[in-house]
């Protein structure tokens, strides 16, 4: 389960167990991944701040030190503040206790280190001493533990301070949180570890996932009397001169996903080159002086539209985007050029009565928001909230950790993926796999969700077998049908 900071609070409560009650738990539970990972008189330096995630620290301390573990405690924010964390300290020998000032001495001596300086309550920056003292912990190259939250990181978000702690493995406690589904965003983690806490999630959650089986759940089967319009028909209008390449990757994503009707609306300088390409597609030629007549029957016959990769050079559209945003009432991709024309044109997602899914990456979103790319960065999960809530549109943030986030407050960070994909043309991939899942699910951001997820988890079968740098998209209408086959499909 991912849930915010919020939410994990109001788990606590529910719970019915005191803050000290739910100190022993997460510190017993931390202190036995930590026994796992050292040995007898191994010297474990504890990192701890005053509130509750030092409190975890030192009831862990206390089970170390019962199993022949040596631990040094280090108050780097002052005495603890909270009563259950001042409860627990009080219980340490005070000749564990070592000042701020050892800190060089202590980490040199030391076998592991143990962050436990912030929760999830942390926001902002970090002090001048803190910085100082995160940048010897970093440097130590020591082992880095940290508890829930690495300190200096935010908890909802990959927002961090750039000396936050990094450590080889955190621990989630109970939940994931945003944080640690962001992992390739911030890179402050090499691996992150759920402790089982034993509460009780009887909250709802905005935060959806996705795995192989929860996307094969969302694709109906073909019965026996299945044709070629039982799914309904898609639509891509796409590709242009000189980027014909796009149109056609629209179409693989698209065939990969098993669509059994697919309409391609193209400039006619680029159809021969799709139509030898894909016999099974029903293609649509036009040109700047014939296009509605061509486009404009598509829209009201498909169950889902995918629009503006490779359009560069498209003829009229402009005016191409405007009858489908107009007349369209099922869901419309829209990917690459329709984001530029939609640069000062925001306001018209608000007239559109179709569901709208917009596809940038992290420069297309900051020129669609008008912000500095570096701002876009540092506040990508909150920007893509609020432009999915106020323009009522869902918003996949393309990234490392790709974000997708809904009109009504539905987020998913997605885990699948890998460096692969980072080469042109993923996108058009992605518009097309995108557009032929939105025609079998009725919920649109769940469709968008298994698009997103299936087109990194193909990548990540295909390093299996090939190279990162060698992977050709050509590999994906092969590699999901043997998903397809493993699944029944």
């Amino acid at each position: 389960m991912i849930v915010n900071h919020l939410e994990m609070k109001q788990i606590e409560h529910n719970s019915g167990k005191s803050v000290s009650e739910l100190m022993e738990t997460a510190g017993r539970a931390v202190a036995a991944e930590l026994l796992e990972l050292s040995r007898s008189g191994s010297v474990i330096l504890m990192l701890a701040g005053k509130g509750n995630n030092g409190g975890d620290a030192f009831t862990a301390a206390g089970y170390l030190k019962d199993q022949g573990r040596i631990c040094r405690v280090i108050l780097l924010c002052g005495g603890p503040a909270a009563d259950a964390a001042a409860e627990a300290f009080r219980r340490l020998d005070p000749s564990d206790i070592v000042p701020a000032s050892s800190l060089e001495k202590e980490l040199a001596g030391a076998d592991m280190v143990v962050d436990a300086v912030f929760g999830f309550g942390f926001h902002g920056s970090l002090s001048k001493d803190l910085k100082q003292a995160f940048r010897l912990v970093n440097r130590s190259g020591k082992p880095v533990y940290s508890i829930d939250i690495n300190s200096g990181a935010e908890s909802d978000s990959d927002a961090h301070d750039s000396d936050a702690v990094r450590s080889d493995v955190t621990f989630a406690l109970d939940c994931y949180k945003p944080f640690h589904m962001l992992r390739k965003e911030h890179h402050l983690f090499r691996e992150t570890k759920l402790l089982d806490l034993g509460l009780p999630h009887d909250i709802p959650t905005e935060y959806y996932e996705m795995n192989e089986d929860l996307f094969f759940a969302g694709i109906p089967e073909k019965q026996e009397d299945a044709y070629k319009g039982t799914f309904g028909k898609i639509t891509l209008v796409s590709g242009s001169y000189g980027m014909a390449g796009a149109a056609c990757l629209n179409l693989l994503g698209a065939r990969a996903m098993g669509a059994g009707y697919i309409n391609c609306a193209l400039p006619e300088e680029i159809y021969p080159i799709a139509a030898s390409q894909f016999m099974s597609v029903v293609f649509h030629p036009f040109r700047e002086d014939y296009w509605i007549e061509q486009i404009l029957p598509l829209i009201s016959t498909s169950k889902a539209i995918g629009f503006g990769s490779g359009a560069v050079y498209m003829p009229k559209k402009r005016d191409v985007m405007d009858l489908i945003l107009q007349y369209s009432k099922c869901p419309v991709v829209l990917d690459a050029e329709a984001l530029r024309l939609m640069i000062h044109n925001t306001y018209l997602f608000r007239f559109v009565k179709a569901p709208v899914i917009i596809t940038p990456h992290i420069g297309e979103f900051a020129d669609l928001i008008q912000k500095p790319i570096p701002y876009v960065q540092d506040h990508k999960v909150e920007l893509a909230a609020d432009f999915a809530r106020d323009y009522r549109v869902i918003v996949v943030l393309k990234g490392a950790n790709t974000i997708v986030a809904g009109p009504a407050g539905e987020m998913y960070f997605n885990q699948s993926g890998n460096a692969a994909l980072a080469q042109a043309g993923s996108g058009d991939l992605l518009t097309g796999i995108m557009t032929a899942l939105l025609s079998y699910n009725c919920d649109t951001f769940r469709a968008v969700c298994m698009a997103v997820w299936i087109h990194g988890y193909l990548a990540d079968l295909a390093v299996q077998k090939h190279s990162i740098r060698g992977f050709d998209f050509s590999m994906i209408p092969s590699i999901m049908d043997e998903l397809f086959k493993k699944h029944g499909f």
